[in-house]
């Protein structure tokens, strides 16, 4: 039995439709900051008037909350609204969640999380006289798209959450250089030339998110790994963006090569979000 504003799940519990903003100020206070974000407004605005929020409630009383819509949840399974011919994701699982996930047939398809270290000053960091640092521009495009095609293909493609072709490359480089375009954040982004064949062989792009500085890609093609290029970009970023900002954060995958590499440069990890899926069976 549903309503617009309700929905009964059976004797004892439902899904009560809930004002956002109420929700948020709940959200916030209750659930870990995974994101590390820092500021009481950017926490509550994540939710909106088009987001589908609802208060866990058992016997009337109110005993959670949940972002839920059909074929897509942020922690809880409702299968009563889902199309089940249809894969279900549920985003952002908490280590303490997972468990009830498993039970309920949901597998793991990748493990996040957000990892953040203040910006300081470092020395010059040299990559040698056999390649250049350049400004990354739009003009690029298409030549940084083939480097990271080429970065996140086979088993390094744990490094990368999206799908690795050249057309999602392409259009997500396209969506970076429109929205980051401060003076700060291209100065602060890297791209690495090999003069000899006048190759691209890294790129390191600095974005913005929720006002606080991002790592937005940072990938160095196969023959060129270990020269510890990638920390030299990352100490380069958090140079140039020590006068403006205090801080940096990126999100990594779970067993990700790289992980170690932030560790290292000091990066602090918040806790791991997991996203599960279920995926249809037939009878």
């Amino acid at each position: 039995m549903t309503t617009d504003a309700i929905y009964i799940l059976d004797d004892e519990f439902e899904l009560v439709k809930a004002n956002h903003r109420i929700f948020a100020i709940h959200y916030s206070t209750y659930r870990e900051n995974i994101f590390f974000r820092q500021n009481w407004e950017r926490r509550l605005s994540i939710f909106n008037e088009d987001t589908p929020c609802y208060w866990i409630s058992l016997k009337g009383n109110r005993i959670g909350g949940v972002s839920i819509e059909p074929n897509m949840i942020s922690s809880l399974f409702l299968l009563k609204i889902s199309d089940l011919s249809k894969p279900i994701h549920a985003f952002g699982i908490l280590p303490y969640q997972t468990e009830h996930f498993f039970r309920l047939g949901f597998l793991p398809s990748e493990i996040r999380r957000v990892m953040m270290r203040p910006t300081e000053l470092f020395e010059s960091q040299e990559l040698g006289e056999e390649l250049e640092v350049v400004t990354p521009t739009s003009e690029h495009t298409e030549k940084i798209s083939e480097l990271l095609l080429e970065s996140y293909s086979g088993p390094d493609s744990i490094g990368y959450s999206g799908e690795n072709t050249m057309e999602h490359q392409r259009s997500a480089l396209e969506y970076y250089f429109k929205n980051n375009n401060s003076d700060i954040l291209t100065a602060a982004s890297s791209l690495v030339i090999d003069k000899s064949s006048n190759a691209m062989v890294a790129v390191c792009l600095i974005s913005l998110w929720e006002e606080i500085p991002l790592v937005s890609n940072i990938a160095v093609i196969p023959r060129y790994r270990s020269n510890r290029i990638a920390s030299k970009l990352l100490r380069r970023a958090l140079t140039v963006l020590n006068g403006e900002y205090e801080v940096l954060r990126l999100f990594v995958t779970i067993g990700n090569s790289a992980e170690a590499l932030y560790y290292n440069l000091g990066f602090y990890p918040g806790l791991e979000q997991t996203t599960f899926q279920l995926i249809p069976r037939s009878c």
